[in-house]
């Protein structure tokens, strides 16, 4: 499951095709399809494979309609957006089911099915209107409600008002995803390099980049900028800004419990995740802030958040109320201002390339895929949508200029 010291400490390429810079599960995904395809490609980590937001998130696979991609209690007007977006899901949890078998190792999948509730009648009206177009969008999903929510989840609080059910959800291991791919993208002929920290990126006169870092330099006719939430201190190496903002999220595990919990619980109102881990621990996340430390992407956990996260992870399943909390963590997590996906070449700036997705675990392999293909053929037509271009904000602005 692991790439040996040996191999990751190796000596730096002299040059490559493509250049890949960040390791978490997005970079290493995108590795392994690059060599997959023949491409020859190193990538670059700073520091360890898997250490910032790929190995600190929840590990939920999230395909229903959540809160954090609406601006209220409503949905309806939201369709032209969301439809695409969660077809997007659908292919992205396809990807994910056949995973396992494809990279010939465990991720400790559990496709264990999704429960989003609902505690007021405003909530349920929204369940009911989302999943309108979930149904269009291919995704499975029933609203559950009175007699047949209490019977289908009899650990959740009878005080709800309903539920939607999406058979397809579940949840995965972080920490194995990345280092898994990372491993067979070596195997494939990918270069993977950690501790090579990126200090300058020049343009070169005749073709592609110079790459400067901690352990010596790199030719790369391409580059993909797949730094997560550090997306724009690359860019900015290379005089770009691309519409991503930082933040700091929150995740709590539980002692280990009596297993009562088969599916994952999310909230449409509220932000929760709640699962069971293979170990019997409950795993509560949602989205909760934690505090930043300086300016450079690292986060200290917040009680606050703690204590509100598993205040409503109680409320629903009441069952936890008397269940301590262990720990708790926090990790870096980016966003975009318009909350798509940032993949694709850049207009500005022919060669260079980003790949980050605000849900990065559940749709990153699938980035990931879209953007190898693209590169693998780059005379073909390019296997990414054309809104998620990296340069969007600044193509839409000059377009409003004119």
């Amino acid at each position: 499951m692991w790439l040996s010291l040996s191999d990751t400490s190796s000596s730096l390429p002299s040059d490559t095709d493509v250049l890949v810079i960040g390791g978490g599960v997005i970079g290493c995904a995108l590795a392994y399809y690059l060599a997959r395809e023949g491409v020859t490609v190193t990538l670059l980590e700073r520091s360890e494979l898997n250490r910032e937001a790929s190995g600190t998130n929840a590990g939920s696979f999230h395909l229903q309609i959540a809160i954090h991609q609406l601006t209220g209690l409503e949905v309806d007007s939201l369709a032209h957006r969301l439809l695409p977006e969660i077809r997007l899901y659908v292919q992205g949890s396809r990807l994910w089911q056949n995973l396992e078998r494809e990279l010939n190792g465990s991720l400790e999948m559990h496709v264990t099915g999704g429960l989003m509730v609902a505690e007021t009648d405003k909530e349920l009206s929204l369940l009911h209107s989302k999943q309108r177009i979930e149904h269009d969008a291919g995704l499975e999903t029933h609203v559950l409600e009175g007699e047949e929510l209490r019977a289908f989840a009899p650990f959740l609080t009878p005080n709800l008002k309903g539920a939607t059910y999406c058979p397809t959800e579940g949840h995965a291991n972080p920490l194995l995803a990345a280092p898994l791919y990372a491993l067979r993208a070596a195997q494939a002929g990918a270069a993977i390099r950690t501790g090579a920290e990126v200090r300058t990126i020049d343009l070169e006169q005749q073709d592609g980049f110079v790459v400067r870092t901690s352990r010596g330099s790199v030719k790369a006719r391409r580059i993909v900028n797949a730094a997560g939430a550090w997306t724009n201190d690359i860019a900015a190496m290379l005089g770009l800004r691309h519409p991503v903002r930082r933040e700091g999220l929150h995740v709590n595990v539980t002692e280990p419990r009596e297993r009562i919990l088969t599916p994952l619980v999310q909230h449409i109102g509220r932000r929760l995740t709640l699962k069971q881990s293979a170990n019997d621990t409950f795993i509560i996340g949602g989205g909760w802030p934690a505090r930043a430390v300086g300016d450079d992407g690292r986060y200290r956990t917040v009680w606050a958040s703690a204590a509100g996260n598993v205040t409503i992870a109680a409320r629903i399943v009441p069952a936890l109320a008397n269940v301590r909390l262990l720990r708790t963590w926090s990790g870096p997590l980016a966003f975009t201002d318009d909350l798509e996906p940032l993949v694709g070449p850049s207009r500005q700036l022919p060669g260079y390339f980003t790949c980050m997705a605000t849900t990065g675990f559940t749709l990153g392999p699938l980035m990931a895929q879209l953007l190898a293909e693209t590169l693998a053929h780059p005379t073909g037509k390019s296997a990414v949508p054309d809104n998620f271009a990296p340069d969007r904000a600044a193509a839409a602005m000059a377009a409003a200029r004119s």
